[in-house]
């Protein structure tokens, strides 16, 4: 009798033992492989993240930090309302009236200037507005507009529309529903391309056209303009408790790109390849 109760209860020690190993192997799986799935942050950007600069990001954090980096490739101003909506965690745009007023609203928890380019204007070689050596965006639209020369505009929303836009109404000119004027409604490499086909002149950023200058043939750099600085927004979490999940990663990755470490990326990207920066870092202008 005494025997038999001691196997039962042996039986039951060994279950118990059991389920608790299940389980923690269970919890373990959770912890280590789902959770880490699932740790994952969503950056919102456009050319940083065509010309492949988010990807060197994301490989550098991911290699230090583990979980992923997604990017939305969208222009600055959709860009900022996916982040009012709560729809990514980061945000990397070039007009800094639309970050502004991002903020002033109250869904950047932290904002940066974190690295510029340059704003450049393409153009076939006859350049037949005569805009060639000018670095006035202004004087360089309003040579075109008298000339009615032929004009490609993205007419995206984004950051380099948004500047083309406020170029046109401080000049108190009208372009839309000219022949002279086109708009692409396609992103920077795209429209660069249409431009290049048409021979049209075309506003755009230095990095983009030094990744992908050799594609064209008929167009020409005319113009280098104004510094085209890029800030980047931590999307408060606040606001969107969905963001509340992976906030701590979300600010790591902020921290990280302002840091040493992010701006030497942001310094070395390109260099090897093609001979000089495509991006230059603000946060620290000379990381080391």
């Amino acid at each position: 009798m005494e025997q038999t109760k001691l196997v039962t209860r042996n039986r039951r020690t060994s279950l118990a033992l059991f389920c608790v190993f299940t389980i923690t192997v269970i919890l373990g799986f959770y912890t280590h492989g789902f959770c880490q799935e699932y740790r994952q942050i969503v950056i919102a950007t456009g050319s940083p993240f065509e010309l492949g600069l988010v990807d060197e990001f994301a490989r550098a954090f991911q290699q230090k930090y583990g979980g992923t980096v997604r990017c939305i490739k969208t222009p600055t101003g959709p860009g900022l309302d996916l982040g009012r909506h709560g729809l990514t965690h980061i945000t990397m745009g070039h007009e800094k009236e639309a970050t502004a007023r991002f903020a002033k609203e109250g869904y950047a928890a932290k904002r940066v200037d974190l690295m510029h380019n340059f704003t450049v204007v393409a153009g076939p070689s006859s350049d037949p507005a005569k805009i060639s050596g000018l670095t006035d965006l202004k004087e360089v639209h309003k040579r075109i507009a008298m000339a009615k020369a032929h004009y490609l505009s993205r007419g995206d929303g984004g950051g380099m529309n948004i500047l083309e836009i406020k170029l046109w109404k401080d000049l108190n000119i009208k372009p839309d529903g000219e022949k002279w004027y086109q708009v692409s409604s396609k992103f920077m490499l795209d429209s660069l391309l249409d431009a290049d086909k048409n021979g049209q002149y075309h506003m755009l950023d230095s990095s983009t056209w030094t990744l992908h200058k050799m594609k064209t043939k008929n167009l020409k750099l005319l113009v280098k303009g104004p510094a085209n600085e890029y800030e980047m927004c931590l999307v408060n979490a606040a606001k969107h408790p969905n963001l509340q999940y992976n906030k701590d990663m979300a600010e790591k990755f902020y921290e990280f790109l302002i840091g040493n470490e992010g701006q030497k990326i942001i310094a070395e990207f390109g260099v090897k390849k093609y001979g000089e920066p495509i991006y230059y870092p603000t946060a620290i202008k000379n990381p080391e």
